[in-house]
């Protein structure tokens, strides 16, 4: 199981390199979010959910400026599976909550999540 970890973890540290995020900042952010799975080491899955969550609500935030997102989740859906981490835009969400040009914005933006071209 140990080698499985460290290919989970490579899956996660390859997200933060794609989505130009700093790896030690996400698992303090992962570690404060989800204390009980990460107090036992690393959780890949709980890693990966976090820095895809991260990279969405900053995206977000670059285009809405806080006004009207208010992180609201069913704007896209996160599986960290490190076998195979996803990422989907809730395109039919997003429409139905915010103005047409206001959701175009923020589709756009979430549009630049990236995952590794291998994971």
């Amino acid at each position: 199981m140990e080698d499985h970890n460290d290919i989970y973890i490579s899956v996660f540290h390859q997200i933060c390199e794609v989505n130009d995020l700093d790896p030690e900042a996400i698992t303090a952010e992962a570690e404060e979010r989800f204390p009980e799975r990460l107090k036992e080491g690393q959780d890949a899955e709980k890693l990966i959910w976090t820095a895809l969550d991260t990279r969405a609500r900053t995206l977000i935030a670059n285009v809405d400026q806080g006004n009207t997102f208010k992180g609201d989740k069913t704007a896209y859906t996160i599986d960290g599976d490190p076998a195979a981490p996803s990422f989907v835009i809730n395109e039919e969400n997003i429409r139905s909550l915010y103005p047409a040009e206001k959701a175009s914005e923020i589709i756009d933006a979430l549009g630049q999540v990236k995952l590794p071209v291998r994971a």
